[in-house]
């Protein structure tokens, strides 16, 4: 299968990459700025690009594409630090969604599209109690006012996704973590404030990509499972990196 990879140097696009290819995936992965330490070229296809939305790269990007991840995140005056300055378009989600919209309308067959969405700061609102939601709002917009800015996007994100009759999914972690890959994922349409560490959230995405019906909830709630023991290790994600990073 040839996935193409938004955000390929994030937490969970590393990780992306990283099995998509073990798997045996032809992975193009894409980056805005060059990586410190980029995927061996017989791991993956490099493309770098200052601009996600030049006209006609999304198109050149994902041509050929079976499966596309996006798993953007936004860009702060101080690294991974929401309290400063966002320096990435407010945005960044919904015009990339539009962006990738246009191109898979125009790819046969269609592509499907695979986005990180979130649980905590707007998306999921309907899926919590009055408790949580109202503690979520506050965090969101009295003491961290950009992640409430960034959820108000990834919310015009999945509007646009649900209006454009493609297969997509959009994955709603409450907490990314930067722990190990357990292969202990909980998908479903309830909300729990439970975290899930990046390299679990890039095994299910990949799962995902490779499953031909997925049969679940377009936007589904991702968390580690009930139980902490982790799930059988399939041959081809033995040797997996869990290096981690701390964007998404």
């Amino acid at each position: 299968m040839n996935i193409t990879v938004f955000g390929a140097s994030g937490g969970i696009g590393t990780h992306v990459v990283a099995l998509a290819a073990q798997r045996g995936h032809q992975v193009r992965a894409v980056y805005r700025t060059a990586p410190p330490t980029p995927p061996p070229a017989a791991q993956a296809e490099v493309l770098l690009t200052p601009d996600l939305f030049a006209p006609g790269f999304a198109g050149e990007a994902i041509r050929g594409a079976g499966v596309v991840v996006t798993a953007v995140g936004p860009n702060f005056a101080t690294r991974h630090n929401p309290r400063t300055a966002m320096t990435s378009p407010p945005d960044l989600h919904q015009r990339l969604a539009r962006a990738l919209i246009s191109a898979m309308s125009d790819s046969a067959p269609p592509a499907r599209l695979l986005t990180v969405s979130t649980a905590s700061m707007g998306p999921a609102d309907n899926l919590m109690g009055a408790g949580p939601r109202l503690l979520f709002r506050f965090f969101r917009t009295a003491l961290v006012p950009n992640l409430g800015r960034v959820g108000q996007d990834l919310r015009a994100m999945e509007e646009e996704l649900t209006a454009s009759g493609l297969d997509w999914y959009a994955l709603r972690p409450v907490k990314l973590t930067d722990g190990p890959l357990t292969r202990n994922v909980q998908a479903s349409d309830r909300f729990t404030v439970k975290a899930i560490s990046r390299a679990d959230a890039a095994w299910h995405i990949v799962n995902l990509a490779e499953d031909p019906a997925p049969g679940q909830s377009r936007t589904p709630v991702i968390t580690t499972g009930a139980d902490r023991k982790p799930h059988p290790a399939k041959t081809r994600d033995r040797g997996l990196s869990t290096r981690q990073t701390s964007t998404r």
